[in-house]
């Protein structure tokens, strides 16, 4: 069956992916652009901390030189002192930490590390070595940190001002999740509503479609699509509309013209029907005895065209020609055709004439059953060894329906009344036939007639025979 929804799932698989890729790509983007900003901002505030620590040694050293007390100690204790002091105000986090390392790498200050063990002298280390003005980023006592380095040339020292990496980058994290979270809502929100506005869209390409399916399955010419829009779809079901209407008139005067030619039909093979029941009383009118032969040779002949599996065109057609095969007998003289006793040769030479006279008589006929009923006419007499009459054909030379005949009409004047004789009994009748398989009678007709011959025996009870039955 169609898939009604194909083209809504095509879009949506079509559209979503792609509207998702947008949006994802420009969060990745916009997050990678906020953690450069942010590392900026951090890195500058800790720059700014350092430049603070570094102009005010710088100012409480000049003083100390302008009164040439730089060289004592004890004042230079309380400048370190003092700088300690200051350091500490600019600390803002738990995992901030100011470090002093003197030229050995020997830690000379250390703020805002409680929580961290005693550190070991850098002396010799390859990262102390490494360690110099700028950005710092590395392992310090065993913990990732980044900052800030400096010299201070007052003391000699080299000042790191850093923070834990992680701590660092928290913020930066938090944005990160918080904007995934955004950026997923957003792919689930946008997705519903590209779903739910192609489904508005699509709708009436879906019912018109169902119309059309429904019209094409059921041959309802009355449906009609619904319009649910003015635009294009809209016009489209208009026209589709405008269509079957068109669609349905036509089919109406059609199906007008053949009720009208049907019955036409109908009317000229009833018409036919009757003429060909004139025709067959003819032979009534002449000899009044042969009038319930010739309908039980119509039944007959239908039956065994039934049982060979013929169509019902053919059993029909036989049934109503039949009954023509001794039409020829109105060309025969009433002296010969009623007379009572033996025919002389002289006369049966005439009598056989009535096949040739019906033959004639129908010959030129259109109709298929005035046709049929010649070809019956001229080959009831024919036998199947050829010592039939009048042109002593054999075998399958026969026509099939002649050779039917043949059968049916020579059981069915057994056993009848006539003037020259007395009816025989049916059974006798039927061994007359069988043993004359081969010789006068078609032998599979033979063996049909006898493995059907209760049915035949039957019949002889149902003049009025219908094929229906």
């Amino acid at each position: 069956m169609l898939n009604r929804n194909r083209l809504r799932i095509r879009l949506i698989v079509l559209i979503i992916p792609l509207v998702v890729a947008v949006i994802l790509g420009s969060g990745i983007f916009a997050s990678l652009e906020a953690r450069k900003a942010l590392v900026r901002v951090v890195n500058r505030h800790m720059v700014y901390k350092a430049e603070q620590l570094r102009d005010y040694v710088t100012s409480e050293w000049g003083i100390l030189n302008e009164l040439d007390l730089d060289a004592q100690q004890e004042y230079r204790i309380i400048a370190e002192e003092s700088l300690k002091s200051y350091a500490v105000s600019l600390l803002r986090g738990k995992t901030e930490n100011i470090i002093a390392f003197d030229g050995d790498g020997n830690v000379q200050m250390r703020i805002g590390y409680g929580d961290f063990p005693d550190p070991e002298p850098w002396s010799g280390a390859q990262n102390y070595e490494s360690l110099h003005q700028g950005w710092f980023s590395g392992t310090l006592h065993g913990e990732k940190r980044v900052g800030v380095a400096f010299d201070l040339e007052a003391f000699g020292w080299t000042v790191l001002i850093s923070e834990g990496e992680e701590a660092y980058f928290t913020e930066i994290q938090e944005i990160r999740y918080t904007y995934f979270w955004i950026l997923a809502s957003t792919i689930v929100l946008i997705s519903i509503l590209i779903a739910v506005y192609l489904g508005y869209i699509i709708r009436p390409v879906e019912h018109l479609t169902q119309t059309m399916q429904h019209i094409s399955s059921s041959q309802d010419l009355s449906m009609r699509a619904q319009i649910e829009s003015t635009d294009e779809i809209g016009f489209l079901a208009d026209r589709f509309n405008s269509m079957i209407s068109s669609m349905q008139r036509s089919y109406m005067d059609l199906q007008h013209a053949r009720d009208a030619e049907e019955s036409s039909r109908k009317t000229a093979v009833q018409r036919e029907l009757e003429t060909l029941n004139l025709l067959g009383r003819v032979s009534d009118f002449r000899d009044e005895d042969t009038g319930e032969h010739l309908r039980r040779i119509g039944s007959f002949s239908a039956l065994f065209s039934r049982l060979l599996g013929q169509t019902g065109r053919e059993q029909d057609l036989i049934f109503y020609s039949a009954p023509l095969h001794d039409i020829g007998k109105i060309g025969i003289p009433d002296s010969i055709l009623l007379k009572p006793g033996r025919l002389t040769d002289e006369e049966f030479e005439q009598m056989k004439l009535h096949t040739l006279f019906g033959y004639n008589i129908l010959k030129d006929a259109e109709s298929e059953y005035l046709s049929l009923g010649a070809r019956i006419a001229l080959t009831h007499h024919e036998k199947w060894n050829g010592s039939g009459y009048p042109e002593g054909l054999a075998g399958e030379d026969i026509p099939l329906p002649g050779r039917i005949v043949a059968l049916v009409d020579v059981f069915d004047a057994l056993i009848s009344e006539r003037p020259y004789k007395r009816a025989w009994p049916p059974e006798d009748a039927f061994a007359l036939i069988l043993e004359q398989r081969g010789k006068h009678f078609d032998p599979a007709l033979v063996d049909l007639f006898e493995k059907n011959f209760p049915a035949f025996r039957t019949m002889l009870g149902l003049p009025d025979f219908s094929l229906e039955s």
